[in-house]
């Protein structure tokens, strides 16, 4: 596998804290490659956006999250997307991950992956 690059420390992270290394960023196409990473590791990832509600935060969206993970009992964690960042959020809706850690979460929540 190609080498991690300096400018993902934190999609680094998020694959180091499933247990995968492997590439991060794609050089070529200049886009984020960790969900393929953690796909051909053997994992499911899947968009759970669509249940957030609109113009969520990370710190509003836990609880949805929590609510998620009962609802889904194959899911390990989620992976948020935020403003150039990842982050993971266990079952419960508390940070696992966190290269830029913040005392009250108020980044708007970009996207969000479920991990089985």
């Amino acid at each position: 596998m190609a080498n991690v690059l300096i400018k993902t420390p934190c999609a680094s992270a998020v694959l180091a804290h499933f247990g995968v290394t492997g590439t991060t960023w794609n050089q070529r196409t200049g886009r984020n490659v960790w969900p393929d990473t953690l796909r051909r590791a053997g994992y499911s990832v899947r968009s759970r956006m669509s249940k957030m509600p609109k113009g969520a935060t990370v710190g509003k969206c836990r609880s949805k999250l929590a609510q998620i993970a009962q609802e889904e009992p194959s899911i390990k964690g989620f992976v948020v997307r935020v403003q150039s960042h990842v982050l993971v959020l266990d079952r419960t809706g508390r940070t696992v991950v966190d290269t830029a850690p913040r005392k009250r979460d108020a980044r708007r929540v970009k996207g969000v992956m479920a991990i089985m």
